[in-house]
């Protein structure tokens, strides 16, 4: 599995806006009927940053990812919310090494 995280920088006081526009376009919907290796994904706000949010998303491998990346559906989604971004956006891939989860 790979874990990917990708820090999105908006200009100033579109927030509520990018997140509803996000919710909207059905980004992780797509994602998931485009790319079988896309396994879930969270959209975050950052604490204590007004203008950025995140996105965590899991990935069967590193092919899955990279498959999104080069995929038209992800272009057209990157197209429709470009105007809530002040900067390109910055991923980071991450490999588990350990994993744990509380159980109830």
């Amino acid at each position: 599995m790979i874990i990917s995280n990708l820090q999105i920088t908006l200009r100033p006081g579109v927030k509520a806006a990018a997140i509803e526009a996000f919710k909207k376009r059905r980004v992780f919907e797509e994602c998931a009927a485009a790319i079988p290796g896309f396994l879930s994904a969270k959209l975050l706000e950052v604490e204590g940053a007004p203008d950025a949010i995140a996105v965590i998303a899991e990935w069967t491998d590193a092919t899955a990812f990279q498959a999104w990346v080069a995929h038209p559906v992800r272009a057209a989604q990157e197209a429709d919310l470009a105007d809530y971004l002040a900067a390109a956006p910055h991923t980071t891939l991450y490999a588990p090494s350990l994993d744990f989860r509380r159980s109830t």
